[in-house]
């Protein structure tokens, strides 16, 4: 191209004009048809305040025409995108501000903001509009605001972060107190209304003692022309006023009185129904305070309330109604109730009542509960026997469509009847089959009864089965007794409302009727939940219903199968806490001799061994439930079990089993050759004891020490106990000494165990059974002896223990005799012949073996000869009980051991002889002996003693010590006691001069003693002597 014509180009290049200056100067109008929400939607995110305002106006009139739309735009998510937008808050145009909010608050009232927002979206939500009211002084956009706020306030934290933000809280104060537009005045009352329904009392005080809490506008706006601002305002007033405390700035002066004041002028002069019950309802929660009351009457406002009540200007009975709930919250004040019932109105309280057209409200029956403290009132309410008033009561009960807290009053109400004019009302009642009712209450659901209301259907029926027969009526429904052990059992989430059922259950137990049905509707295991819950009140209330109910016979047996008594001494540590919970076990035990023998190895004045059988085992259980299934299956045991009864002569036939011929052994058919089948029942009869206790009986009045029947415990024959016992002492060792030696207190010999253990099985083989009646035995020593002296002196009246020994073996039996009485001014026999016997305390031991019918002292003090004795019998028993051959001391040797030269030397003293010299011998030469014959071992030999209190136990304190040669020696202890504990400990050595040491129990190996230790008279020594060194 030539120069000429590049220059040509850029001249016509300049001559043309540009357009397009002209053209984005101004640009024409542009009209679009839009189908879709989708591409309105799109144009939210213009910069141009004309297309925003056109949309969103669009948008707002589509959301207008129905639901369905709105449901639409919330799943085109146009809630988010307004908020990722801000809601425009930083655009300078009002009006899309104006709509963009309304848009907003469309939206979110028509969501639920619990169900369909997160928690972190509505704190999204809640802190723009914090920062845009903050920052907004348009009135319609804080009202938009305001209603967002309100939908978005239902999470006590959204709240908190609300009121912590001390900038808005003052401008919305600042709102309240200067808005003159109507509708930003009534959101944001409405806000108020939720903030004070969410925060507690404490948060709601601090509220309303900021400075700048619009009090004086709130109050100046139940005058307002407008009826929504007057509801709201109300309503606000309604949560302000229930604040009882003396902080609340409505409870002082002079805001309370015009409060009061201005609620009963609206109440005067208002013809709206819809506000009078608004009105009536704030009025009541103002007059909850007694000095609210108070001022109700000083300032004469009673007057003027009650007379547009009774002027007819009230044209609705429900109105008039409903107005009666102030005049029964005014019933709470004492001082005012005669004044309120010259004003007629118990009257008009029982119109409301007895009006068929209407159920009524709870007000009315509790303004009738409060005025039953005037007679006139109470008179008044009694005639309205006549008008059905009764059969009105029991229809709320039983209605679980009615107002609970209406259900709770007429409960309430009923309790107060009967307590005014009982046999009046209970007779109606009664026959209105109040027990039947009763019963449908308490088998309602859960959701259909309050535990108030049970409550007080449990009060009345304590007091209807306090009168012996209206409870035999009352147990008479069993579908009563089984829904209240039912509702017993599904209660344990409320402590309160299981104990007043196990008191419930106590003021009926009597009628023996309901045991089988309490037992059917799990009445044990809902004892066993209560006695394992972690309220003590629940465990008292369980502990002292089984103390109530262990005198019946069904019941307490369900305690002892159940597992009930299992729980009480597994978890015997909550007596500490809970104070029935011991005397709860004693209460079954002291029913059960048998088991409390078993559990505490000893029986004592109180516990009585007649009646039902009374068992021993001759093995002693550390675990009672051993014992218990052995009693409750059907198996022997391998150890005699002796059983005593008294009323059972021959076995049941029921109870005999009949072993076919072929089940039994080889041997058992040689012996039963002539019998087809073998019989054994473990309950057998005894013809035998009957006749022990007719010889006893024969004797005490041979002797004149019988007593009358009906002082055998009621009285303490003090100056005879020795005597009575004595017979019986005679009686029981004629019944059980056959084929044994009389041994006298200074033999070692033993009682001959062979034999009677001999005696025993073939006891069992005859009964085929190991069941054996204390009757068929012949030859007993101390073990049997003492279960036939205690049976006998239970019989004939006299106290008596029994006791069982530390290893088991050996039982004994105490008795309360008096002791110098002559030089104890404290002690009277006179007074103490009616001693409770539950308050005597052992004194003697009896001695059935040897000097039958002795007593031995146990506070005895000379008991040293005795005391080594013991020791001498237990060393020597040791190898016995291990081996269970005889005693023998004869050892045999090889001629090497023989043929042995004997050069031992041991040390040989006794500090009971030799004094503290013989306990450190290791730089002395006094007591060096040498060995003889057979004597290769040097032996130390200590006893001591150690005393145990709850807390601590104290160090083995020495007895006495022995040193010597030896010929055999065992290392070890052997302990004797359970608090009080005896130490017989030996150690050994084979060296010259080696037995130096102190023979201490530290280091050897202990054992509880095992033998059968065969004389009383070592017992009564081991007793003696750790009751005189304790």
């Amino acid at each position: 191209m030539s120069k000429t014509d590049k220059k040509l180009i850029n001249l016509n290049k300049n001559e043309f004009i540009d357009r397009r200056i002209e053209e984005n100067e101004k640009f024409p109008e542009l009209n679009i048809r839009l189908d879709t929400i989708d591409s309105v939607l799109l144009l939210l995110n213009s910069q141009e305040e004309m297309v925003l305002i056109n949309s969103l106006k669009h948008i707002m009139e589509y959301v207008r025409r129905n639901e369905e739309n709105v449901t639409l735009l919330k799943e085109k998510n146009l809630l988010n995108l307004l908020l990722e937008k801000e809601l425009y808050r930083q655009i300078n145009s009002v009006l899309v501000k104006r709509l963009s909010l309304y848009l907003t608050s469309f939206i979110m009232e028509n969501i639920n903001c619990l169900l369909e927002l997160d928690t972190s979206k509505i704190r999204e939500i809640v802190q723009l509009c914090l920062i845009f009211y903050l920052e907004e002084p348009d009135d319609f956009c804080c009202e938009y605001l305001s209603v967002i706020l309100n939908k978005c306030l239902v999470d006590p934290q959204v709240v908190e972060m609300v009121l912590n933000d001390n900038e808005f809280v003052l401008k919305y104060f600042s709102t309240i107190a200067n808005s003159t537009n109507p509708d930003v005045l009534l959101h944001s009352m409405e806000l108020m209304k939720k903030i004070l329904l969410v925060i507690d009392v404490e948060e709601k005080r601090n509220f309303i003692a900021l400075h700048s809490f619009p009090l004086n506008r709130i109050l100046c706006e139940l005058n307002s022309e407008y009826f929504d601002i007057r509801k709201s305002v109300l309503k606000v007033l309604q949560s302000l006023v229930t604040d009882p405390g003396p902080n609340n700035v409505l409870n002082q002066e002079p805001w309370c009185s015009f409060l009061l004041e201005q609620l009963t002028n609206m109440f005067c002069e208002s013809l709206l129904t819809e506000e009078l019950h608004i009105l009536v309802e704030v009025l009541a929660a103002t007059l909850e305070q007694e000095l609210m009351i108070s001022l109700f009457f000083e300032l004469n406002l009673f007057d003027k309330f009650n007379l547009r009540i009774t002027d007819g200007s009230l044209i609705e009975s429900e109105i008039v109604c409903k107005a009666l709930w102030v005049l029964a919250e005014c019933a709470k004040c004492v001082k005012f109730v005669p004044r309120l019932v010259s004003s007629d109105l118990t009257e008009k309280l029982l119109e409301c009542l007895l009006n068929d057209d209407n159920n009524p409200a709870a007000h009315i029956l509790l303004g009738l509960n409060r005025l039953m403290k005037s007679p006139q009132a109470s008179k008044r309410i009694i005639e309205a026997y006549d008008q059905n008033l009764l059969s009105k009561i029991l229809k709320l009960l039983n209605d679980k469509e009615i107002n609970i807290k209406t259900r709770e009053q007429a409960a309430n109400f009923l309790e107060n009847l009967l307590s005014y004019a009982f046999h009046k009302s209970i007779s109606l009642i009664l026959d209105l089959n109040f027990s039947q009712i009763l019963s449908d209450v308490f088998a309602q659901a859960p959701e259909e009864r309050s535990i108030d209301l049970l409550l007080s259907l449990l009060n009345t029926i304590e007091m209807i089965t306090g009168n012996a027969d209206y409870r035999k009526k009352i147990c008479a429904n069993s579908s009563l007794i089984s829904n209240i052990g039912l509702l017993l059992m599904n209660s344990f989430s409320s402590a309160i409302l299981v104990t007043n059922l196990f008191r419930c259950l106590c003021s009926i137990v009597d009628e023996e009727v309901i045991h089988q049905l309490l037992l059917e509707a799990y009445l044990c295991s809902s004892i066993k939940r209560a006695l394992q819950s972690l309220s003590n009140q629940v465990k008292t209330a369980a502990t002292n219903f089984i103390m109530q109910t262990t005198r019946f016979s069904l019941l307490l047996a369900a305690y002892i199968d159940s597992g009930v008594l299992e729980i009480l001494l597994l978890h015997q540590k909550h007596a500490y806490c809970v104070p029935t919970w011991t005397p709860a076990i004693e209460s079954i035990l002291s029913k059960s001799p048998t088991l409390k023998f078993c559990i505490r190895n000893t029986l004592g004045f109180t516990d009585i061994t007649g009646g039902s059988d009374f068992m021993v085992s001759k093995k002693k259980f550390d675990d009672f439930r051993i014992l218990q299934c052995i009693l409750k299956e059907e198996v022997s045991p391998l150890h005699p079990v002796i059983v005593v009864n008294f009323l059972r002569i021959t076995p049941p036939e029921n109870l005999v089993v009949k072993v076919p011929i072929n089940c039994h052994q080889k041997d058992e058919l040689s012996l039963g050759s002539e019998s087809k089948e073998w019989c054994y029942c473990r309950s057998p009869g005894d013809e035998f004891l009957p006749k022990y206790l007719a010889r006893v009986n024969s004797m005490l009045e041979f002797e004149n020490l019988a007593l009358n029947p009906s002082k055998l415990k009621r009285t303490v024959d003090f100056d005879n106990i020795a005597k009575r016992a004595k017979i019986i002492a005679q009686v029981v060792a004629e019944a059980l000494g056959n084929d044994l030696e009389s041994l006298d207190l200074n033999t070692t010999e033993e009682c001959s165990y062979q034999k009677v253990n001999c005696h025993l099985k073939e006891l069992c083989m005859e009964l085929h059974c190991s069941f054996i009646p204390l009757g068929r035995i012949r030859s007993g020593c101390q073990f049997e002896r003492a279960i036939l002296f205690k049976t006998l002196a239970d019989q004939v009246g006299l106290p008596c223990t029994l006791q069982r020994s530390v290893d088991g073996r050996i039982l004994f039996n105490e008795l309360p005799l008096p002791v110098e009485l002559e030089q104890d001014v404290h002690c009277d026999k006179n007074t103490m012949t009616f001693m409770p016997w539950r308050l005597l305390r052992p004194t003697h031991i009896v001695d059935l073996m040897y000097n039958v019918g002795e007593f031995t002292f146990i506070e005895q003090k000379n008991l040293k000869a005795m005391f080594f004795q013991l020791i001498c019998i237990l060393i020597t028993c040791t190898h016995f009980a291990k081996a269970g051959q005889s005693l023998t001391t004869a050892i045999h040797r090889t001629q090497a051991a023989q043929e042995r030269i004997n050069d031992l030397k041991c040390f040989k003293c006794d500090t009971m002889e030799d004094g503290e010299a013989c306990v450190d011998v290791s730089n002395t030469t006094n007591f060096r002996h040498k060995c003889e014959g057979e004597e290769f071992i040097c032996m130390v030999k200590r006893f001591s003693y150690t005393t145990s209190t709850e807390n601590s136990t104290s160090s083995p304190k020495m007895w006495s010590l022995d040193r010597r040669c030896a010929v055999n020696c065992e290392p070890g202890c052997i302990v004797i006691g359970e608090r009080t504990k005896l130490y017989a400990c030996t150690s050994c050595c084979e060296t010259s001069l080696c037995n130096t040491g102190k023979g201490s129990a530290s280091s050897l190996l202990y054992r509880r003693v095992e033998t059968g230790i065969g004389t009383l008279l070592s017992l009564l020594t081991v007793r003696s002597f750790l009751r005189y060194i304790s």
